[in-house]
Parts: structure tokens; C-alpha cells; sequence
């Protein structure tokens, strides 16, 4: 496609909504809002002066790249990478190689020097890739990036224990408590008053409570995990392995478990929550005006906003996650993507990091690509530009990540773990296991060798 024609689609195409899975759970629908043209960002300053020719090769999740289901994606990342193969002549970029975000597979590359130049890296796992990646600090400066513009749990992950910079997270989300404010007039604090309020409303007919308790990944971090490291509760050791079955960590997940009980027995929680797998499968019971809390992310305001109109969406509004006790530390678990630079040659590094930039990360290419995608941007600064499009709730939803976002915890057993938690809900809820045997299985199924 022809540069003119390119970016002529995208002032077309962005200010549709868009939807993808991202980070392990159900992903965003898309903002809307006119991205600026990717080549506003090119960097063209000294570009007739590059002559020698480098060749890099990028590697993003396919959703995230040129083969993309989603025309918008693809048409914004063709006009960006048009301008800046324009401004860059000396620089060939391959964008071909795509794969599914399964870090485990791209670790074994890394393990065996055979990553790409640069790669997407699911940020929450960015801390087991440190030893393959390389420092980005000069970028940064250059750039004028600075690290106290990352919300702080993005710059847990960035930031090695050696004080460096190995990632870039681009991209970032959040789950609340989401509370029709005509049935729910104070948001509950704590897990208490959810239960309290919801068993009015269950007896005036409502779903009081819904929650995605079904075996996939919302599971965990939209119900099992907030309610568990809000009491601190630690998932795994300093090893990366199981920690949630024993002590005072096994404490606070039995009382995980038996609130969801609870919760269930009464009848606030529907019983077919155990198989509601991601937040936005809620989307369609939300639309019955039967709903009077859940739990999701912010990927669902556009979603719902188009399912049920304006003015009835009007009556949701967005809390912190509850805790156990008041006065607890709300946490409310934030996902995302980050971009690692493997390669160890510095001209590869600088034209991965300029595409990069332009495409994702500077002022402009994370607008536009949060925008596309309906994602939140982990810089603060970001909010506040002209090209960024957000919606009624982005204040609250950028206020709770500041205050209370976490990510997961890096682990290469956190697949095994989530796994067997994600059982143990759908089993409680459902009543076909007691929190304590539903605990003790997944408790022997994640520490097993």
C-alpha cells in the first residue's frame, strides 16, 4: 500500500472500536478518537547521513503485528513502518516473524541466542528475561523517556535489580469493582458489605454480584489474586515457587475461598459464575439491568458502553477492589505488554528502539496505539496529550492504578499456579468442592515436582 493511501485509512479507521485478548485474560474493546499520523513521530533529523545499512527484525504477539485480525492495527503499523523506512532509508526492517505471547516459548530462544532483535515480552514476566536483554538507559535519555512517568508497578518490572532499564512496557490495564450507582449508592470497602448489600439485592431479584470464576486466566487475576494479596498474601517464594498452600499464606487463600463460598451459598454470587471465563463474557447478563456489581476491567467500558447505550451505562461507575479487613491495601492486578531488545549490536539497538518508539512508545505512538486498541497508557504523561482519547471513567481508573496496581508475580511456574487456583474457584462456587479440600488439590497440583 502506497504511504498517502496508508494513513489516509487510519483517519478512518481508528475512531472505531476495537477488541483483542491481551495479558493472559480477556482483552480490550477499542477507544475511539483520529490517531496522528505516524509519520508526525519519524525521526528524520541526520537521516541523509545514514548510510551504513542495518537490518533489525522485531517480533511482536500476531495481534499485535502486521498479521493482525484487526485492519486498524494492521493499517497503523504500515504507515508507521512506510515512515519510518522513509526517514531511515539505510535500515531494513523485518516484521514477519510473529508468535502467540507465550513467554516460555521465547525464552527458549533467549536460552539458546536465537531471539529476534527485539521482542513483546508479557511485562509481568520481564523480570525472567534480565540475563538476555539489554540495558536501554542511554535510549531513554536520549529519548527523554523518564521513569518516574511509568506508574510504579510498570517500573517494578522495566528496572533490573541492578538499577538498569531491560523493557519498555507500552501497554497496561486494570480490574475494579464496577457498581450501578441506583442500586449501590456507596461502593463496599470491604468483602463484608459486598455480601451485606448484595443479599438485599439478591432478595429484590438482582445478579448482585457477578465475577468471572469460570478455568481461565480472569479468574486469578480478576477474583483469586486482588482478594489474596490485598490480605499479603504471597503466591510464590523467593525461588518463583509455590507458596500459597502453606502458613500464613495458606490462611489468607482458604479465606479467598470461603467468601467465594459463602458468597455462592447465598445466592449474591450466582452459582454459574463458576463458569464465566472472562470479564467481558459477563457483558451479556450486564445488559439484562439484572447486575448490580461486578468485577472486571477497563477494557469493558467501550464494550458496554456500545451493548447498552449511553444513558443506561451512565449508572456504572468504577471502585478499588474491596479487601478483608478496612483499611487494607486495595490491589488491583495490572497487565500489559513490553517491547526487550535482545540483540547486542548497538545500531540494531538504536533503529529497534527508534521503530519502537515512533510505533509505541513516545508521546504520540502510545496514544495512538492505546487509542486503537482500548488499552490505558502505563506513562501518566500520556493522558494528559492531545492525542490520547479516553472515556468518563479514565480519571478513576488511572487514579486506582497509581494507588493500587500490581502486576503478577514473575514465575515460571505462575501457568501451573494459575491453572490450579483457577480450579479451586470454579469448584467452590459451583459447590462440587469445600474451600478447604478445593485448596488442598490445588495446593498439590502447583508445588508437585
Amino acid at each position: 500500500m502506497k504511504r498517502k493511501t496508508a494513513i489516509a485509512m487510519i483517519s478512518l479507521l481508528v475512531g472505531a472500536s476495537g477488541a483483542l485478548a491481551g495479558c493472559g485474560s480477556n482483552g480490550g474493546s477499542g477507544g475511539s478518537g483520529t490517531a496522528a499520523r505516524p509519520a508526525d513521530n519519524a525521526k528524520t533529523e541526520g537521516s541523509a547521513k545514514e548510510t551504513k545499512k542495518v537490518d533489525f527484525q522485531w517480533m511482536a504477539h500476531t495481534a499485535y503485528s502486521l498479521q493482525s485480525s484487526d485492519p486498524k492495527r494492521v493499517e497503523y503499523i504500515k504507515a508507521s513502518l512506510d515512515a519510518y523506512q522513509k526517514a531511515h532509508p539505510n535500515v531494513t526492517v523485518d516484521s514477519t516473524r510473529t508468535y502467540d505471547g507465550a513467554v516460555s516459548n521465547l525464552m527458549v530462544l533467549a536460552s539458546q541466542n536465537r531471539a529476534p532483535d527485539a521482542a513483546m515480552i508479557d511485562a509481568y514476566m520481564l523480570p525472567k528475561f534480565y540475563q538476555y536483554l539489554q540495558p536501554l538507559d542511554e535510549y531513554f535519555q536520549k529519548a527523554g523517556l523518564k521513569m518516574d512517568d511509568f506508574f510504579p508497578f510498570a517500573q517494578n518490572v522495566m528496572k533490573g535489580p541492578d538499577g538498569k532499564i531491560y523493557g519498555i512496557q507500552f501497554t497496561t490495564d486494570t480490574r475494579v469493582l464496577f457498581y450501578r450507582k441506583d442500586l449501590v449508592p456507596n461502593p463496599p470497602k470491604t468483602w463484608d458489605e459486598v455480601l451485606e448489600a448484595g443479599k438485599k439485592l439478591q432478595g429484590q431479584g438482582y445478579d448482585a454480584f457477578l465475577l468471572p470464576g469460570g478455568r481461565a486466566e480472569a479468574s486469578t487475576v480478576t477474583v483469586s489474586l486482588p482478594m489474596f494479596m490485598s490480605q499479603g498474601g504471597e503466591l510464590i517464594n523467593k525461588d518463583g515457587q509455590a507458596a500459597f498452600g502453606e502458613g500464613a499464606n495458606k490462611d489468607k487463600m482458604l479465606n479467598v475461598l470461603k467468601f467465594l463460598k459463602t458468597a455462592a451459598d447465598s445466592g449474591v454470587t450466582p452459582k454459574r459464575s463458576a463458569n464465566i471465563k472472562n470479564e467481558a463474557d459477563q457483558n451479556a447478563d450486564i445488559a439484562t439491568d439484572k447486575v448490580a456489581m461486578f468485577l472486571g476491567g477497563n477494557w469493558q467500558v467501550n464494550q458496554l458502553k456500545d451493548l447498552l447505550g449511553p444513558d443506561k451505562f451512565a449508572k456504572w461507575a468504577i471502585a478499588p477492589m474491596p479487601t478483608f479487613k478496612a483499611g487494607d491495601a486495595s490491589v488491583s492486578l495490572s497487565g500489559g505488554w513490553a517491547w526487550g531488545i535482545f540483540t547486542k549490536d548497538k545500531d540494531k539497538q538504536q533503529a529497534a528502539f527508534d521503530f519502537l518508539l515512533q510505533t509505541y512508545m513516545d508521546d504520540k505512538g502510545m496514544a495512538n496505539w492505546t487509542n486503537i486498541g482500548g488499552y490505558l497508557p502505563p506513562r501518566k504523561s500520556v493522558y494528559d496529550t492531545p492525542d490520547f482519547k479516553g472515556n468518563e471513567l479514565t480519571k478513576p481508573f488511572r487514579e486506582i492504578m497509581e494507588k493500587y496496581g500490581k502486576a503478577r508475580p514473575a514465575s515460571d511456574d505462575y501457568a501451573k499456579i494459575s491453572e490450579q487456583l483457577q480450579i479451586a474457584v470454579s469448584s467452590v462456587i459451583s459447590g462440587s468442592l469445600q474451600p478447604e479440600e478445593a485448596l488442598n488439590n490445588a495446593w498439590k497440583g502447583a508445588s508437585q515436582k
